[in-house]
């Protein structure tokens, strides 16, 4: 009866701060300054990309490959915009192209087994830029100089941080109710035994590459999205971006924020990682990786669960004694009356 006491009270804490998390949001822009939106535009697109390395690892294969297919999915966005598609389409069309290729790739890397996978992904992130430098060259994905048209809904321009930020705010709330409702479906639980113990999952006659194809998939496709997104604030092809560098970062926001919890994590590690040291401290960009990588050792060795999961164990602990305190004086009410 404790137990289920606990798990209560922190249901109903949960749905608070859910709560209380999503009016500040939607009031967010209107109370910040420019400096603290712009700083949030990549905090949710590094989100985004976070919440893709969660998803992969549901099935035991760390991606160190997302800003490759992120850097696919913002060029063929930026490239359609220029030839004067919509967005809405030529985010589309960057989400297909990036599954499409990962289908061809993966159908070829994913059955020869993990080491392959990784040797890969090191090969893909790094190669990736030399790649769309030469892209340019092919006619029909040559992309002119200059500013990218800004996104649209109808005659409507996504052009101020506001609107954008609502942008952002919709596509990582995409990528959640999808990952949210996967991780809850058969396929999800059969991800978590494939993750779990691999060799009985293959005994019991689960298909370990169809299923991991799967997931691969969906993930580039929602990579691909975090890149559309990216083009559509900056309305410029920033090469650099799409590098090492960022593929590290990745890595290290599902780390700090807690693995195990797949949604969360992620947006939580962005938020340490990403938006505090950007805002409170401008040197920290020269330093990032290196911060970012000091951070996450440290809470690997002394909070292997995360800042989520410390915050769970807190939250427990409290919610425990706080069931014992009324156990115990309804006891002792009890035992005065008789």
């Amino acid at each position: 009866m404790l137990r289920r006491g606990v798990y209560r009270d922190m249901s109903v804490i949960k749905i608070v701060a859910l709560i209380l998390l999503a009016v500040l949001l939607i009031v967010f822009p209107w109370l910040a300054g420019p400096y603290t939106i712009q700083v949030t535009f990549m905090t949710i697109t590094y989100a985004m990309l976070g919440l893709a390395f969660s998803f992969s690892m549901r099935v035991g294969l760390p991606r160190i490959d997302i800003a490759a297919w992120w850097s696919i999915g913002g060029y063929i966005t930026a490239v359609m915009m220029q030839n004067g598609y919509n967005f809405w389409l030529a985010a589309l069309v960057g989400g297909l192209v990036a599954v499409c290729l990962g289908w061809l790739i993966f159908s070829i890397i994913l059955p020869r087994g993990v080491v392959t996978f990784f040797v890969f992904c090191i090969i893909g992130l790094i190669g990736t830029p030399q790649l769309l430098q030469y892209m340019r060259f092919i006619p029909f994905l040559r992309s002119a100089p200059g500013i990218i048209p800004p996104a649209t809904i109808g005659s409507f321009q996504i052009i101020s941080q506001r609107d954008l930020f609502y942008l952002g705010l919709f596509f990582l709330a995409l990528n959640l109710i999808v990952y949210y409702l996967l991780f809850n479906s058969r396929v999800g639980k059969t991800w978590d035994a494939i993750n779990s113990n691999l060799k009985l999952a293959r005994s019991v006659g689960v298909n370990i590459i169809r299923y991991r194809m799967a997931n691969l998939l969906i993930g580039n496709f929602f990579i691909a999205l975090a890149g559309s997104y990216f083009i559509a604030h900056y309305r410029a092809q920033i090469m650099f971006l799409f590098s090492l560098q960022s593929g590290v970062l990745i890595m290290i926001y599902p780390i700090i924020g807690g693995i195990s919890h797949s949604l969360a994590g992620p947006i939580i590690g962005a938020i340490i990682t990403a938006f505090i040291p950007s805002y409170y401290l401008s040197f920290t960009q020269q330093f990032q990786v290196l911060i970012s990588s000091g951070i996450g050792i440290l809470i690997l060795i002394f909070f292997p669960q995360g800042i989520l999961g410390l915050a769970g164990q807190i939250l427990r602990r409290c919610c425990g004694q706080y069931q014992w305190y009324t156990k115990l004086m309804k006891y002792g009410v009890k035992k005065t009356e008789t």
